[in-house]
């Protein structure tokens, strides 16, 4: 293996580490988007004195001095639990956390011409390829509810054994619909790859449109699965305290929502490779129309980012740098307001906005110059044939991953808005929807679809 396959593997591990980096975020997300929904101001009291700022980081350094306290807190096990098993459990969804996004395709196939024997080598994007991928993922994926109902059990606490209870039951009832829900667009595609999924919806048009039933019933199975309101009778803290978690504290507690938290970005980046077309760009295949001069022909994009290389790059750099821009004015609205109340930290607190305001303008301005210079410097021309300089390809492939992740970051959203707008369902309605309802649905429209796979897929 030479040097060039080595550094492309280390950075395809890198991207298994995704759901793991994008914790801290989600944690800010769900506090900053509860209190936006409640209309509330949130975190915002924990602070690091830096010099003369006072810095919170808008939540950021409240969440961080979470973590501290829970990772040195007292490792305490209740007397009356079985010790190892406890100890064990919250390890479970931890460790499929690591294995699942291993599976997730974040870019498109590749190859590159060796430098020692010229033949070319192909790069995939998942870090563990499989023809049968999904159904390794879903295998792995469905693991994790092994923690929360071996850590139930082993607490030897009654309210914490009805949550493991309602949990192994959760995942009974709604694995079966969320599989039968996807079965429909394997049928379509003909394959059970992850990758041969996003190119069939590259050459077509998304699993969204195709399937809409489906997706909505996975949407749906992906919120029981992850235990998020209003599926989330497994905690019920109005009902059973805190449920299977109950006797957890310390850095046993912060792995169980470790693992909550990387489950909702691997299922987020999981329904938008099924149904948004993952690293695709379009959600139809336009190249049939041939008056549209810029569009390749053939259904992978890869071949449209390669040829307009510059233009991608602007735009990414472009919608980021608006981002940037964005959040300065959102900073500047909010030092307006703050500057306008009678508070004894006003002064600290819009020295912060300040820097946050400059921090923001200089990050936008130089994104935009970056994505002046990408547009004007790089020109790459069609390349003939399937294999790039390797610079190109890696190029497309950190534009496929930024799709990726736009896509991914959408439905983590949506995770957070669900919680703080639907109030939490009855075990007995969570059980009737699963079996009554989504099942039958899920069957309908399997059936329906190889109706109309026979009669009209060549």
């Amino acid at each position: 293996m030479e040097l060039r396959e080595i550094v492309i593997l280390a950075l395809k591990f890198s991207l298994v580490m995704i759901p793991f980096a994008l914790v801290p975020l989600m944690i800010l997300m769900e506090r900053r988007g509860a209190a936006y929904i409640q209309d509330r101001p949130g975190p915002g009291r924990a602070a690091i004195q830096i010099g003369g700022l006072r810095l919170r980081a808008f939540g950021m350094i409240h969440n961080l001095t979470d973590g501290v306290k829970l990772f040195f807190k007292e490792s305490f096990v209740p007397p009356f639990a079985n010790k190892w098993f406890y100890i064990l459990a919250p390890a479970i969804p931890v460790i499929t956390a690591v294995l699942t996004p291993a599976l997730i395709p974040w870019f498109g196939p590749f190859s590159f011409l060796s430098a020692n024997t010229g033949k070319p080598i192909s790069v995939v994007g998942p870090f563990l390829d499989a023809n049968a991928g999904v159904l390794a993922l879903f295998a792995l994926g469905s693991l994790s509810v092994y923690g929360v109902v071996l850590g139930s059990w082993a607490s030897r606490s009654k309210y914490a054994l009805l949550g493991g209870m309602r949990a192994s039951a959760m995942m009974i009832s709604y694995e079966v619909s969320m599989g039968l829900s996807a079965l429909g667009l394997f049928l379509l595609v003909g394959s059970f790859s992850l990758t041969a999924v996003v190119d069939w919806q590259a050459e077509n048009a998304w699993g969204i449109f195709v399937q809409p039933i489906g997706f909505l019933l996975f949407l749906t199975s992906m919120f029981a699965e992850t235990n998020r309101n209003p599926f989330d009778v497994a905690e019920g803290e109005s009902e059973i305290v805190a449920g299977f978690h109950t006797e957890y504290s310390g850095v046993k507690f912060a792995l169980y929502f470790m693992g909550e938290y990387c489950h909702i970005v691997i299922a987020s980046a999981l329904i938008a490779t099924l149904y948004l077309g993952g690293y695709d760009l379009l959600p139809f295949d336009l190249s049939f129309d041939r008056r549209i001069t810029w569009l390749p022909a053939g259904p992978y994009d890869a071949r449209f980012i390669a040829a307009h290389l510059g233009g991608m790059l602007a735009f990414v750099l472009g919608a980021t740098a608006l981002l940037a821009f964005a959040f300065n004015l959102l900073v500047g609205r909010r030092s307006r307001n703050y500057g306008r109340m009678a508070a004894s930290d006003k002064a600290a607190r819009l020295r912060e906005y300040g820097f946050f305001r400059v921090l923001s303008l200089l990050a936008g301005l130089g994104l935009a110059a970056g994505a002046v210079a990408a547009y004007l410097l790089i020109k790459t021309a069609p390349v003939q044939g399937q294999i790039y300089p390797l610079s190109i390809s890696l190029a497309v492939a950190a534009v496929q991953i930024g799709v990726v992740l736009a896509k991914t970051l959408f439905f983590c959203w949506l995770f957070v808005w669900v919680r703080w707008t639907l109030p939490r369902f009855r075990y007995d309605q969570i059980m009737a929807l699963g079996w009554k309802v989504m099942l039958n649905i899920a069957l309908v429209n399997l059936l329906v679809t190889a109706v109309i796979a026979k009669l009209v897929m060549k």
